[in-house]
């Protein structure tokens, strides 16, 4: 928890000395912004220059935070320890290249964290707490809850791969059920395959930095038959946020999210909405990439144009309004 907050502080004050302090405040929740929304706006800051790897950590390590705080959760020491060690070198990194300054000159190194256990590879551990996870959910066992406490373990590590990935209580009942089923790591959670360490110096001087690995390159064919490889995606798993839900990943009310989904048109993208028709009931479900597209958009527009132009509440629409960029409401009316 220490380490989380250290890094939210450590982030804010750098937007506040580099970036717009006026994005710092949420005016719709009268206090400060989340770390989330903080983390976009060091990426896109030109100063802080906050890569995806070093947010999918800070990220990491907030999920892992609220896990604890929030519900039951485990943290085995060797992953406790590669985050810890990885987020103490990025505050060096961001110290050195924002501020020109070193860690070690404000920090004796004998109070940085130590181990009794030598570094491994961040897989290995991986492999190790998937392994645990599998014996503690075996048939007759009462240690469900643990299995579960380090599912969220291995859930937070998600976003190395995707700073923006949150999950629930969903996500972690349904990765227990496809456990006990008896799937694979690389079946159950593909993407920490994905994530990386590299590790330099020694003892107290040793380095971590966690990374996404490239993926495969991927061709586009129009035979389907050309196609080497089919994954198939199961709809109600990738678009499982509901609207309320998504207002709440976002920041804004019900209200204010649906002007700005007008505004960054996400109704009308097959990869961030769709929708289930039950005789004449209709449910729309949203996507991770529909959060990741409306944070992007919330970065860069004035929220205040947004309400004035893409009010749900105006008859007739007044889209023609809006002055922010990007606008596919106000493409779609030419």
């Amino acid at each position: 928890m220490a380490m989380q907050h250290s890094l939210e502080m450590l982030t804010k004050c750098l937007l506040l000395e580099f970036g717009n302090p006026n994005k710092l405040f949420d005016r719709d929740r009268n206090r400060s912004q989340g770390l989330r929304k903080c983390l976009g706006l060091a990426r896109m800051n030109k100063t802080i220059k906050l890569t995806p790897d070093e947010a999918g950590i800070i990220a990491a390590i907030d999920e892992m935070r609220d896990a604890e705080q929030h519900w039951h959760n485990y943290v085995s020491e060797g992953i406790l320890y590669h985050h810890l060690r990885a987020a103490v070198t990025l505050i060096d990194d961001l110290l050195q290249r924002c501020l020109k300054e070193r860690l070690a000159d404000h920090l004796p190194a004998r109070v940085l964290p130590i181990s009794t256990e030598p570094l491994r590879d961040l897989q290995v551990l991986v492999d190790s707490e998937f392994s645990q996870v599998q014996k503690l959910l075996q048939p007759g066992k009462r240690t469900t809850p643990e299995g579960k406490a380090r599912i969220r373990t291995l859930l937070a590590l998600h976003s190395h791969a995707d700073p923006d990935y949150d999950f629930g209580e969903k996500e972690v009942e349904q990765v227990a059920q496809e456990i006990k089923a008896g799937k694979s790591r690389t079946e159950v959670l593909p993407a920490l395959t994905d994530i990386n360490s590299v590790v330099s110096g020694e003892g107290l001087n040793v380095n971590v930095r966690i990374s996404k690995n490239e993926g495969l390159e991927v061709k586009y064919v129009n035979d389907p038959e050309q196609a080497t490889g089919i994954r198939k995606v199961d709809l109600r798993d990738h678009f499982a946020i509901s609207f309320n839900d998504l207002a709440d990943k976002v920041g804004l009310s019900t209200m204010r999210l649906s002007a700005l989904r007008s505004h960054a048109g996400i109704d009308s993208d097959p990869e961030c909405r769709h929708v289930w028709s039950f005789g004449k009931v209709q449910h729309a479900g949203y996507s991770q990439k529909a959060i990741k597209t409306l944070k992007e958009s919330l970065e860069k527009v004035d929220m205040t144009n947004i309400w004035q132009a893409h009010n749900p509440m105006w008859k007739g629409g007044r889209d023609n309004l809006c002055i922010q960029p990007g606008c596919a409401a106000k493409k779609n009316k030419r």
